[in-house]
């Protein structure tokens, strides 16, 4: 038996039928790329969200904390910051009120001498010659990473005192110890920390 050809009408209705097969093959595969597309604009959308929500963000900036190294046989404080990524520029230091002392401030050369506050830290105590702790105010201007910032802090000195045969006693100091940042009032806070710690002698 042998095959008999395609009739003209056969032929053309399979031709029909390979060419719908053609289109809906093409129209599933242009579905699936235009899904892709719209997944990969979505994508995108959302990471512009986040990164136009990263950079309206606040930035969470690590607080300074102040070390410092004993020199000159405890006559002086070499200040630094805890992170080399921060660089002291300029500080100003006060003490409390009743020392008569005024402000000093450094610039490039971050330190704490005896010889500031000496004279008043002897008058306000008397005889006392206890070890003891010196509440300092210190505003520090420092470089982070390259961005100028400003630190405002109450600091306690630790210090004990040296006799000399010659002269007036004078104090050792001994290190430094964080107490608050960010204060406002820093002069008004210096002088409550020295008074509860020294209350005037009553007759």
């Amino acid at each position: 038996m042998t095959d008999q050809p395609d009739t003209p009408q056969a032929a053309a209705k399979r031709r029909r039928r390979w060419i719908t097969l053609g289109e809906t093959i093409g129209i599933v595969a242009l579905g699936i790329s235009a899904a892709s597309l719209w997944d990969s604009h979505q994508q995108r959308e959302a990471e512009r969200a986040v990164a136009a929500e990263q950079k309206s963000a606040p930035v969470r900036v690590a607080p300074l904390v102040l070390t410092a190294s004993v020199t000159d046989e405890g006559e002086t404080l070499r200040l630094a910051t805890s992170s080399s990524d921060r660089v002291i520029q300029t500080q100003t230091i006060s003490f409390p009120t009743a020392f008569g002392a005024d402000p000093v401030d450094t610039v490039g050369n971050s330190r704490l001498e005896t010889g500031w506050f000496a004279a008043g830290l002897r008058s306000a105590l008397g005889d006392d010659r206890k070890s003891r702790r010196l509440p300092v105010a210190i505003v520090t201007t420092y470089l982070d990473d390259g961005t100028e910032r400003t630190d405002t802090a109450i600091y306690d000195i630790g210090h004990g005192w040296r006799t000399r045969l010659i002269g007036s006693d004078v104090p050792t100091l001994e290190g430094i110890t964080l107490v608050a940042r960010g204060e406002k009032n820093l002069q008004a806070r210096v002088d409550a920390r020295w008074t509860k710690a020294h209350p005037p002698k009553t007759e």
